[in-house]
């Protein structure tokens, strides 16, 4: 068998390492808005916490989650998102938040304990793992920004999330090979289902609630506030988070890091 030239091993370094750009690229998507959420809220609701510090926790967490199952992800995409269109149609002005949330976490919850009893060939029941070593990336990555804080001055938001992304991604990989080992089986397969059906379907009516608010102000009433916040930072938070990660992505393909298989 005849060795691959090392120009072509070079290209196709190249190439492996842009895909995984793209990649974390998405996952620095998401975490940006998830991020942003979380220390919007933590503020409106004037949480004892540092709201970065519980922002950089809880985008670790819920991105893991929403990560550790795509096909499910996908899937309560296509089911939450016309649930949510027509919850806004049809409710009165301002939207309940938390009825909201409550009825598309029903449904995920229903959708996804199914998808893990009957899907074959499915990791869901991995999900429990990875979310558990998304929280300890997470905690990790926020423990290293208070300690940046501490020792320079404040961050913009842009800054923070393409350097906490990429940290937080870094510490995952690092970790969830670990976890799985040891920690796959605390929950069976509906019950993995079923949490990730709840924390996407959450997300997504998030998601929609933060839209459409942008478009009519009405639709949030009390929660306009947060919103505005929210609207001010997640154009420069999903910028930071697209180049942090992606080339971090990048950087980790060019290193020649094994593409994990969980």
């Amino acid at each position: 068998m005849q060795s691959q030239h090392p120009s072509a091993m070079s290209q196709q370094r190249i190439k492996e390492a842009l895909i995984r750009g793209a990649i974390w690229a998405f996952i620095g998507l998401l975490y940006a808005m998830l991020f942003v959420f979380s220390a919007a809220f933590a503020d409106y609701w004037q949480l004892p916490i540092d709201p970065y510090l519980f922002a950089g926790v809880l985008a670790g967490t819920l991105g893991a989650l929403i990560y550790s199952s795509m096909r499910l992800a996908v899937l309560m995409t296509t089911i939450i998102s016309p649930i949510s269109i027509f919850y806004f149609i049809l409710t009165d002005h301002p939207v309940d938040l938390l009825m909201l949330v409550i009825l598309v976490s029903v449904v995920g919850a229903i959708v996804g304990a199914l998808y893990g009893v009957f899907s074959m060939g499915s990791r869901v029941n991995r999900a429990d793992a990875k979310t558990l070593a998304g929280f300890s990336a997470g905690w990790l990555a926020s423990l290293t920004y208070l300690l940046v804080v501490n020792l320079t001055a404040p961050l913009s938001i842009s800054t923070l999330v393409a350097l906490l992304c990429p940290l937080t991604g870094i510490l995952y990989v690092a970790l969830v090979p670990g976890f799985i080992k040891l920690y796959d089986n605390l929950l069976p397969p509906v019950g993995d289902g079923l949490m990730v059906g709840v924390g996407v379907s959450g997300f997504i009516a998030l998601c929609f609630f933060v839209m459409i608010g942008s478009i009519d102000d009405s639709v949030a009433g009390p929660l306009s506030t947060a919103l505005e916040v929210i609207h001010g930072n997640l154009p420069g938070a999903v910028v930071g988070g697209l180049i942090g990660a992606g080339l971090a992505g990048i950087g980790s393909g060019l290193l020649l890091t094994d593409w994990q298989d969980l």
